[in-house]
């Protein structure tokens, strides 16, 4: 028996109980329990409120889950619709409504929601240094003749990409550095692979994989692989997974591809087709417009052939002659007319000269005969005619006009009128001696 008296449910001298009493059954029997439950979160609501409410569900059923703020900030779990999480709690009826929760006491991440916490906080604390920065993001080259390609040496990847590449730029080579990409030492075998893709001479890089489970792609987001690509000096591009897979290698490359084809369809842009369709349109371009220039130049061509320069040259040289002869007899003109200006004035001057000259010679002969005259008269020549005599030093040729200036034994010259005495001064004696 039960409290209250009654016999226990499923005997077979069970007594109807009021719901009350049912309730109260269920509730002790309930809340009795504490269990551990896994399961996805669905409509987390009440993040503004004391109690946080949602759901635990799995591919059948779901229950409904109560928490205390108080117990979910301790549980340093974030939350969030899809989270696969494990709780710690027991169940809670609330009898008036016959409603029933779990009301949980611990949280934990289970399964993959552990590694995606991990993944996300990673993420967060790498994207906080600025290693997925678009500034630091590398142009790709436009035509590279060398493609490093970092994957599994075995599989679909690297057949793909070596067929995208001969494809669509088949002059490039590729230089397969062949890793593990998934499992145990892939990390490691990634980060040598990408050094030594770097050091090569290849033009770009490719990563990649092929699809795989959230566990598989792991190596391409761990820390040493991210930080391998954003320390490379040749652009990297990333090819990990399929469309829906963002890996953390995909942030740090230079550009991410959303397949590993796609990655070698990056690499080769513009392709060979592409360039082919470019240089047939500009081929057409150039003949269109090397033709419209070549009808230009005919034209410009006949309009010059057209002109009299080219189509009769003699009568353009006939022009020519015709005004330098017109010059020449202008020329001529000009010049007889200057010569007869110049006769006449020539002619005036000389009968001038014959009209005036006499008079003018015989002034200046006058004038030159009076000069004569007193030139004569003061002539040294007159001065020693009348019985005086000039004395000059004989080695010098200086005049003597002083006794002072002579001395005993001195060799002077005498002029006279009509010739010279060479002399020598026996003595000197001065005025006051006569």
């Amino acid at each position: 028996m039960t409290a209250h008296g009654h016999t226990p449910p499923g005997s077979e001298n069970q007594q109807p109980l009021a719901v009350t009493e049912a309730l109260h059954i269920a509730k002790h029997a309930l809340e009795s329990m504490r269990l551990r439950v896994i399961g996805e979160v669905s409509g987390f609501t009440g993040n503004k409120y004391k109690v946080k409410y949602f759901s635990l569900k799995d591919s059948d059923s779901a229950l409904k889950c109560t928490v205390w703020g108080n117990v979910y900030d301790a549980s340093g779990v974030a939350l969030e619709d899809g989270l696969e999480i494990e709780v710690e709690g027991r169940f809670s009826v609330y009898a008036k409504r016959g409603d029933m929760s779990f009301q949980v006491s611990k949280i934990h991440v289970a399964g993959q929601g552990q590694l995606r916490m991990e993944l996300a906080a990673r993420e967060a604390r790498l994207r906080a240094e600025g290693l997925f920065e678009a500034s630091r993001k590398k142009t790709l080259p436009q035509f590279p003749l060398k493609v490093a390609v970092v994957t599994s040496a075995a599989g679909a990847v690297i057949h793909d990409i070596q067929k995208t590449l001969a494809r669509r730029w088949p002059v490039a080579e590729i230089l397969l550095y062949g890793v593990r990409v998934e499992g145990e030492h892939a990390e490691a075998q990634i980060v040598a692979g990408l050094q030594a893709a770097d050091r090569s001479d290849a033009d770009v890089v490719i990563v990649a994989r092929g699809g795989g489970s959230f566990e598989d792609l792991l190596p391409f987001s761990s820390e040493a692989v991210t930080r391998a690509i954003a320390a490379m000096n040749k652009p990297v591009v990333s090819g990990v997974g399929h469309e829906p897979d963002v890996s953390l290698a995909d942030h740090a490359a230079d550009l991410r591809a959303p397949t590993p084809t796609a990655a070698a369809e990056a690499v080769s842009t513009p392709g060979a087709e592409d360039l082919l369709a470019v240089m047939l349109a500009s081929a057409n371009s150039m003949d269109v417009l090397m033709s419209k220039k070549i009808r230009m130049l005919r034209a410009s061509l006949d309009s010059l052939a057209s002109r009299p320069v080219f189509s009769g040259p003699e009568a353009l040289l006939q022009v020519r002659a015709m005004q330098l002869d017109s010059v020449q007899q202008r020329m001529c003109a000009l010049m007889a007319r200057g010569f007869e200006r110049q006769s006449t004035s020539l002619t005036r001057c000389r009968e001038r000269i014959l009209r005036t000259g006499p008079a003018v010679t015989e002034r200046r002969r006058a004038r030159i005969e009076h000069s004569a005259a007193a030139l004569d008269a003061l002539s040294p020549l007159k001065v020693l005619g009348r019985g005086y005599a000039a004395v000059f030093d004989e080695s010098t040729g200086a005049v003597l006009d002083s006794v002072k200036e002579a001395q005993r034994g001195q060799n002077i010259a005498v002029k006279l009128q009509d010739g010279q005495l060479d002399c020598e001064v026996k003595g000197v004696r001065d005025g006051t001696a006569l």
